[in-house]
């Protein structure tokens, strides 16, 4: 797909990207036009006139945004339907002809070549899920053309969650699967699926803390685990000491980490943990990753001093620079409405309710952050049919879920003192 972008860049300017003067031309085209600095020398690598490297999201998302999308992601989703139509065509090819062995090298071939690599890998992956073939599924996983570290953020992202969804529809518990650590880190660290902790994924979870020793696995199907109790109302407990406050691990499993703690510590004791956390991570955290975890529980649990802590505390910036940040930000508009809702605040209330879209949230929280949702949209409601109509959608939604946390009385009385 970078490829793509890169055709699609050059079409743009009108010209070939094949020289210094080449590459000063187009950074200075996006500076014109996007009032972005992309250098001439990080376009050099990205079209093969110096070694190569990975190129970061801000790179992919400053292309994008040149030819007009919203991101790299964006364009990935959006890219011609005859693109697509041909790369359907090559995946049913495959799978009509290639025996597993050939399958296995055709897709190394791609992955060395220029062609979509992760929607073809995606579309490949459907349609042997729909062909119920596990078996080369799983080798195609175990492959080192389908590491974590080979792809950047925004194609894992897409990649685990155009696949995920498949999973949610199908129940299926594949041990060899589970034990990928390909799998593990594309899927399901990826798609982490809140609508469906006490159907597939909540059994995924309990199987890979059973039997996968990765560290940072064993931390997040344990944290899983607890946020699970919670939503099912059965006793939480902490079993990670201090790891939350460990700068070695990835920021969004720290807010897991530290949302768990704050379920168990007694409210005198809250400020005195968020304010150790916020000083242990000040020089990396931000909303978008370290308190990420911490905005969904505070809403849940109608924490207000967590709430509180998040607004004064952590520095908002709107100017993100990657994509996904802003699903992020999103779910903190969604608290901050919560939280002067109930202090209340109905002027910045009512702005924060305006900027939460809950179109523009993780498939994998989708139903999850509605319930929440359709909680603050039960209070806010003046008029009794519009209440009961809300109400009604709320308790399919619960009954759907099956987390007793979500009772009717959940949202009855949420806002009330």
């Amino acid at each position: 797909m970078i490829h793509i972008l890169k055709i699609k860049v050059e079409e743009k300017i009108g010209t070939k990207i094949e020289s210094r003067g080449d590459c000063e031309l187009l950074s200075n085209a996006i500076l014109d036009v996007l009032e972005i600095d992309l250098s001439y020398n990080t376009i050099r690598r990205l079209y093969g006139l110096l070694p190569s490297t990975k190129p970061n999201s801000k790179t992919l998302n400053t292309l994008a945004l040149f030819i007009g999308y919203k991101s790299y992601v964006h364009f990935v989703q959006n890219y011609k339907t005859e693109d697509r139509k041909t790369l359907s065509q090559s995946v049913f090819k495959a799978v009509n002809n290639f025996n597993d062995v050939e399958m296995i090298s055709f897709i190394k071939t791609l992955k060395r070549s220029n062609d979509d690599f992760p929607s073809f890998i995606v579309i490949l992956i459907r349609e042997l899920f729909h062909d119920r073939n596990f078996k080369l599924i799983n080798k195609i996983f175990n492959l080192k053309e389908l590491a974590f570290s080979s792809f950047s953020y925004s194609e894992v992202l897409f990649i685990g969650n155009s696949i995920g969804l498949l999973f949610r529809k199908n129940y299926f518990l594949d041990t060899d699967l589970l034990k990928s650590i390909n799998f593990l880190q594309c899927i399901f660290l990826t798609f982490v699926d809140y609508s469906s902790l006490n159907n597939y994924y909540g059994d995924w979870a309990k199987y890979i803390k059973q039997h996968v020793e990765v560290e940072e696995t064993q931390l997040f199907t344990t944290a899983l685990m607890e946020f699970k109790k919670l939503l099912n109302n059965e006793k939480v407990k902490d079993p990670f000491k201090n790891a939350a406050f460990d700068t070695s691990l990835n920021p969004i499993l720290c807010s897991r980490l530290l949302s768990v703690k704050i379920l168990v510590t007694k409210e005198h004791k809250i400020l005195e943990v968020l304010n150790r956390y916020a000083e242990t991570h000040k020089k990396k955290a931000g909303l978008t990753d370290y308190y990420f975890e911490l905005v969904s529980i505070a809403i849940l649990t109608k924490n207000i001093v967590v709430m509180k802590f998040i607004i004064e505390t952590v520095k908002m910036d709107k100017r993100f620079e990657l994509y996904y940040q802003k699903k992020h930000l999103n779910m903190f508009y969604l608290m901050c409405a919560f939280y002067y809702k109930l202090v209340p605040n109905k002027i910045e209330q009512k702005k924060y309710a305006k900027l939460f879209n809950i179109d523009d949230t993780w498939f994998s929280y989708g139903d999850y952050l509605k319930l929440l949702h359709l909680v603050y949209l039960y209070a806010d409601a003046k008029k009794t049919e519009v209440k009961n109509k809300i109400l009604s959608e709320y308790l399919v939604l619960s009954k759907k879920l099956n987390y007793p946390y979500f009772s009717k009385n959940y949202m009855l009385n949420y806002f009330k003192v």
